[in-house]
């Protein structure tokens, strides 16, 4: 598996040439990575669905919601022989996978890893996948 550094698209609105122009904006990215969709138009989105909800837009429910809404499906964590749970790393190489991790959520896109710091050695908690998807990159990537 290959490790990509990617703002999803991000770049394109605010600077990210520093540490400290990095923020908790990591849902949006993966997001945006994940349904190939611009970064702002995510953004927007998931504010119009957080004040639907009345919760903040990177809250699980939030994303939750957004997702089911998008047509995308929650699945248990994948597990080894051992009953543990799979790193990052250790996903399938192909299909697009949205990969919640403690306090960090990141997009797996046929064997690449796109974020902003390699996660690819935590444990993945629960994913969403979505059938028929195609796993074309966006073109900031």
């Amino acid at each position: 598996m290959k490790f990509k550094k990617s703002f999803g698209g991000r770049e394109k609105y605010k600077s990210v040439k520093y540490k400290k122009d990095l923020v908790g904006d990591c849902v949006i990215r993966a997001i945006s990575n994940g349904l190939n969709q611009d970064y702002k138009h995510t953004f927007q989105e998931l504010l119009n669905l957080s004040w639907e909800m009345l919760i903040l837009p990177n809250s699980w429910k939030c994303v939750e919601e957004y997702l089911t809404r998008k047509g995308w499906t929650k699945n248990k964590p994948m597990r080894n022989s051992r009953n543990r749970k799979l790193k990052v790393g250790q996903f399938p190489m192909t299909g697009v996978y949205l990969i919640q991790i403690n306090g960090h959520f990141t997009c797996l896109k046929d064997g690449v890893l796109l974020d902003t710091w390699d996660c690819r050695k935590s444990s993945a908690n629960s994913y969403y996948t979505k059938p028929n998807l195609s796993a074309t990159t966006p073109a900031w990537i």
